[in-house]
């Protein structure tokens, strides 16, 4: 039994694999402890993670009292096919590079690759494989909490869902629609863009925590040419540590 986690900065995401089949899946916030399930049978454990060493190092220590040696994936020049775009390939996000990876095996052929969580990130990987580079944008939380961290006379409730694109009519209501069209207009420039790049012919694909809220938002003729993937991150562990 395998153990998959995406470790990110805010949530941890967790699944277990028997062969090629889920028997199990959940995750927890940072902030909540550590909620592992389970760990009976598990032989190997393989995790993505982004986020400050400390987080890491408590996650991977309470896998350890465990019994359990965590396997981190780390970026690479070239993996399934993928031939990363970042001259320092160190500094492309392991959780970018598995998403990618994942995508590219998934697709067999040119695809963009949209991931919605803390930050809004966007990259493209043509037919042969190549990265061609992408956007990084903060996430619909990250925005949230910069607006009430540096504006003085901007406040309202963070924790609100965003409740569509039409026109706010007091401060929380702007802030909302505001933030969802930012997240929806760089879906569809991406879009604009990849195809400017490379033509018409390219899968897209999304993922991360916002992903639903972004999907149901985008004008229908774009959202109809979207698949979403859940665990887009994580379908990437097989390639980056097989």
């Amino acid at each position: 039994m395998i153990l998959e986690c995406d470790v990110g900065n805010t949530r941890c995401k967790w699944r277990l694999i028997n062969a090629t089949e889920i028997t199990a899946a959940g995750g927890f916030a940072h902030r909540d402890g550590l909620c592992w399930p389970s760990l009976s049978g598990v032989n190997r454990v393989r995790i993505v993670s982004v986020v400050a060493p400390d987080v890491l190092k408590e996650v991977a220590a309470s896998l350890i009292a465990r019994g359990l040696k965590p396997e981190l994936a780390a970026t690479a020049s070239n993996t399934g096919g993928v031939r990363c775009g970042y001259v320092d390939i160190a500094k492309l996000g392991v959780d970018r590079w598995s998403a990618l990876v994942a995508a590219y095996q998934r697709c067999n052929k040119a695809v963009l690759v949209l991931d919605a969580g803390s930050a809004l990130t966007v990259d493209l990987v043509d037919d042969e494989g190549s990265h061609l580079g992408g956007y990084i944008v903060p996430g619909q939380s990250l925005m949230k909490s910069s607006l009430l961290k540096d504006t003085a006379n901007v406040s309202f409730d963070s924790n609100a869902s965003p409740s569509g694109l039409d026109f706010g009519v007091n401060t929380a209501t702007c802030v909302s629609a505001g933030i969802l069209a930012s997240q929806v207009g760089t879906v569809s420039i991406a879009i604009d863009e990849a195809r400017r790049r490379i033509g018409q012919d390219f899968a897209i694909l999304l993922t991360g925590g916002d992903a639903e809220v972004i999907l149901h938002h985008l004008p229908e003729v774009i959202a109809d040419q979207i698949m979403w993937v859940p665990d887009l991150v994580m379908d990437g562990l097989k390639y980056l540590l097989p």
